[in-house]
């Protein structure tokens, strides 16, 4: 089992007498002493303060590391503020220049670009998800997991680890300098390692702590970046309170227990996000026959945009649309086709049917629609014109899955009647609810903002939602569970 062991690494705020500077770099020593490689998510600010002030020795103790952009800093505008109010492309274009002021300071600082993308705190924008993976790198952090998964997970063309779900176990922060409160954790770890093989679980995220908590008093951030305002802890007047400098001993001493555990460990691997990345970044080439038919069959016996256990529904839906044009051509489905890496929806799909039928001949016109519009644009079209009116994604796809499954028995409908359909998976009723919960009513926003058009974006991108593997599983997989395959002996 491959486990990630991860540090936010973020406070701006401390001055440098205070010694909060040195925790990462000691981190990372204990670790590379121990033969393991961490992930550190470093903030833009932070790896600015750190060659300001002259750390080189931390720089230095950082780089055998996997090192990744934990977002801009505590400064104005998060990055929900950058995306607010956006459509896709506008804001992804904004993140792109968001996370280019990131990888400035990053070479300025380590030599070399991040390695991934996080979320910090609840700053999570779906845009942002996806220039990672326009950047071919993996984000950290995902606010949702599929029900029933364990596995990591592909959203919008981007391989992210999920922080929701069965796979982290976190709660170190502030325990490292007391010694019985760690001793019970790091048995709670044990546990939950066990756990995790037994389930035959392919990774795990071991949170290893917020440097700064090691040793601070105060979670400053919840003070000084409040309602749309950031200000310093010295413009509140506030102190910086640290632990006595003993503590700071044992804290090393437990940290290195941590670590001697999961080095010695014969079952767990530790690699960096970006190996991370290599390992589960594994995607097939084509989509067969086989899937397409069992995923027809779910669309239509549930009425719903299904997920599947190793392709996105956008993927399938792409696939299926594409055979009925090459059976429209050819006179029969082909046996597989390339998938199609391509983006959900970047606008709203209708809903309630504008035309009772369709014709077989209509329908092979509105896939031919969505393939040119997949190929000149790389996402799903929200909605097909027709001479009658539109369809909306989720009705064409309803429709597609029925003339598949009656091309594959070798029959055929003149006709199909059109009726209602989701715009998309219901697993968009999760982010969105998060969306709303954590970000629309997150102490640091100001008070007119508003997540309305995140929201949105969230859940259409969840069209592109699929488990990552290290080998995707093979044959008909459509109706399987989506947690890992097998135990590890």
């Amino acid at each position: 089992m491959y486990a990630l062991l991860v540090f936010d690494t973020e406070d701006t705020y401390y001055p440098p007498a205070a010694g909060i500077d040195d925790i990462p770099g000691w981190l990372a020593g204990i670790m590379t002493e121990e033969g393991l490689t961490g992930t550190f998510f470093v903030m833009g600010e932070k790896a600015e303060q750190l060659l300001e002030r002259n750390r080189q020795d931390v720089l230095e103790s950082l780089k055998p590391h996997a090192i990744a952009s934990h977002q801009q800093g505590n400064r104005l505008p998060l990055l929900p503020q950058v995306v607010e109010g956006r459509g896709w492309y506008d804001g992804m274009q904004a993140v792109r220049e968001y996370e280019d002021w990131v990888t400035a300071r990053h070479v300025r600082a380590f030599g070399r670009e991040p390695v991934g993308f996080s979320r910090h705190n609840c700053y999570f924008a779906p845009q942002h998800v996806a220039v990672a993976g326009e950047r071919n790198l993996p984000y950290m952090y995902m606010i949702n997991q599929i029900p029933g998964s364990s596995q990591p997970l592909w959203y919008a063309n981007t391989l992210t680890f999920p922080s929701a779900g069965p796979s982290t176990y976190e709660g170190f922060d502030r325990i490292f300098s007391r010694d019985e409160v760690f001793a019970e954790r790091l048995d709670g770890l044990r546990r939950f390692v066990d756990a995790r093989l037994e389930a035959g679980d392919e990774w795990i995220c071991v949170f290893g702590c917020h440097p700064v908590q090691v040793m601070a008093r105060e979670w400053l951030e919840h003070y000084t970046l409040t309602t749309g305002r950031a200000r310093t802890p010295r413009e509140l007047g506030w102190l910086y309170r640290t632990k006595p400098a003993a503590e700071a001993e044992r804290a090393r001493a437990n940290f290195r227990r941590l670590c001697a555990f999961l080095s010695e460990h014969p079952d767990i691997q530790v690699v960096g996000i970006d190996a991370a990345a290599d390992l589960f970044g594994t995607q097939p080439d084509t989509i067969g026959r086989d899937h397409l038919v069992h995923y027809a069959q779910e669309l239509t016996h549930s009425g719903q945009i299904a997920l599947h256990q190793v392709y996105s529904p956008a993927e399938l839906v792409c696939a299926m649309a594409e055979s009925l044009v090459c059976a429209d051509r050819h006179g029969d489905l082909p046996e597989g086709l390339p998938r199609q890496t391509v983006l959900g929806p970047v606008s709203r799909p209708i809903i309630a049917p504008e035309m009772a039928e369709i014709t077989g001949a209509q329908l092979v016109t509105a896939c031919r629609g969505l393939m040119d519009h997949v190929v000149t644009e790389g996402d799903l079209p929200a909605n097909l014109a027709l001479e009658s009116g539109r369809l909306g994604l989720g009705q064409l796809a309803l429709l597609v899955a029925r003339a598949y499954l009656a091309l594959a028995r070798y029959d055929r409908y003149e006709h199909l009647s059109v009726g209602a359909a989701p715009r998309y998976p219901r697993l968009a009723r999760d982010l969105d609810a998060w969306v709303r919960e954590c970000i629309g009513d997150h102490w640091a926003m100001p008070l007119d903002f508003s997540c309305e058009a995140l929201a949105e974006h969230a859940r259409l991108q969840t069209w592109t939602v699929k488990p990552a593997w290290l080998s995707p599983p093979q044959g008909t997989v459509a109706g399987g569970p989506f947690a890992a395959r097998r135990r590890w002996s």
